[in-house]
């Protein structure tokens, strides 16, 4: 495989994961200050896998949004309800096991996104329907949803255990993976959780000023006449690192340019960590898994033919740009994010304590990680050897001497901005 420094790519990741360290510590110490940001920027928030679907955010490399996960334009009049959106969802589903009499597997975890996933299944199709449909799942997701486990899932589905099952061997089943995974996408909250758990803490270091202003408006976070500037000193304390006492107020004004560029409204706090993840991390979670727990089919079949990423949808994504501060995605406290997905859950399975109760845990996704055998594949072939993918859908490796010398140039290039 040739890589030629001005080629484009569909997905990079500069990560952090005691295998690739010592490539980008020997780097670090090389790169120009454009360089040591984004390699700062994986020690502060790792994978650093920021891409723009909207607005402006330059890379050390070229890059491009592959087919299918571009961003809508924003219609502010976008009108369907979560619940009629999620219900049209299913219906796609429906429609390709009776049109087609295709086989899914949901990846489920127990968490919101893909409990939700499940509740809009068994809401819209019938039993005969439901009998294409398997959950893939582990007992991380039954300790975290025990009450929906027992009764809407055991018994009632194919289980297929999600700790010796990756996309590829659902695939090779004739199963359609279902994932969550822009969950967190279309609702926010995720990078901003540990900002908003920890705002005590971080505001006590600042100054008297700053202090007494962001104690001011400490719960107002999804409140739209609170603009995110306001909590400027604490959002740039949150993504200070050590190597670069400048880093937090670098990355505050790059995300700034992104934000001012864009053609859709941020307003909170909330807004602006939605806008993070919607907009500069979306591809991340569009594509890890079938980069990352997919060792034989190759990537543009895996991300075009089969996997389903069930948030995906435009009119996903149109909902969640029209529906920010209104109570439908987070109220004040962590248990009450993804407020419309609970709501939905709960006509379903009417678990009082699901509803009020729930917070985000890590559960499918890292006991997949975990647990893949990856004895067939070499070491420097394996998920923590894998850097992105080029415009053909080809996974590229770190250790690869083209890839090497691809990411060399272009961080060492990279003064854009600093």
């Amino acid at each position: 495989m040739m890589l030629d420094k001005d080629d484009s790519l569909y997905f990079s990741s500069i990560i952090f994961n005691r295998y690739q360290d010592k490539f980008w510590n020997n780097l670090y110490s090389e790169a120009p200050k454009g360089g040591k940001f984004f390699i700062d920027l994986a020690r502060r928030i790792n994978p650093c896998r920021f891409v723009t679907r909207n607005g402006e955010w330059s890379l050390p490399w070229n890059q491009e949004i592959p087919i299918g996960f571009e961003m809508p334009e924003y219609d502010p009049e976008f009108s369907l309800s979560f619940s009629e959106v999620t219900d049209r969802r299913a219906g796609e589903i429906k429609s390709l096991i009776n049109d087609r009499g295709q086989k899914f597997a949901v990846m489920y975890s127990g968490g919101i996104d893909s409990t939700l996933i499940l509740c809009s299944l068994i809401k819209n199709l019938t039993d005969e329907e439901l009998k294409n449909v398997a959950v893939c799942t582990s007992s991380h997701a039954i300790i975290e949803n025990p009450n929906f486990f027992l009764n809407f899932v055991k018994d009632k589905f194919t289980i297929i255990d999600s700790n010796t099952h990756k996309y590829d061997d659902l695939i090779e089943r004739s199963y359609r993976p279902i994932t969550a995974d822009e969950g967190d996408c279309i609702f926010g909250t995720v990078l901003g959780l540990s900002l908003y758990n920890n705002y005590d803490y971080l505001v006590s270091g600042l100054s008297e000023d700053s202090k007494r202003n962001l104690e001011s408006i400490k719960n107002r976070f999804t409140d739209d006449s609170v603009h995110y500037s306001q909590y400027k000193d604490v959002i740039i304390k949150h993504f200070s690192v050590d190597t670069d006492t400048k880093f937090g107020e670098k990355f505050y004004e790059k995300f700034e340019r992104n934000i001012q560029t864009a053609t859709v409204p941020v307003y909170s706090l909330h807004d602006y960590f939605w806008w993070m993840i919607f907009n500069i991390k979306y591809l991340n979670c569009s594509v890890r898994g079938a980069i990352y727990f997919n060792d034989r089919i190759h990537c543009k079949e895996a991300i075009n033919d089969w996997i389903i990423n069930w948030f995906n949808g435009q009119e996903y994504q149109l909902w969640s740009m029209a529906n920010n501060n209104n109570g439908e995605k987070i109220g004040l406290t962590a248990s009450t994010y993804k407020m419309a997905a609970r709501e939905y859950i709960y006509d379903i399975d009417r678990n009082p304590w699901y509803f009020n109760f729930k917070i985000k845990l890590e559960s499918l996704g890292g006991s997949v990680v975990v647990s893949q055998k990856l004895d067939h594949l070499p070491v420097e072939r394996r998920p923590n050897a894998r850097f992105g993918l080029d415009k053909d859908y080809n996974v590229l490796f770190i250790d690869d001497e083209d890839v090497q010398r691809y990411i060399i140039k272009n961080i060492l290039k990279y003064r854009k901005e600093f």
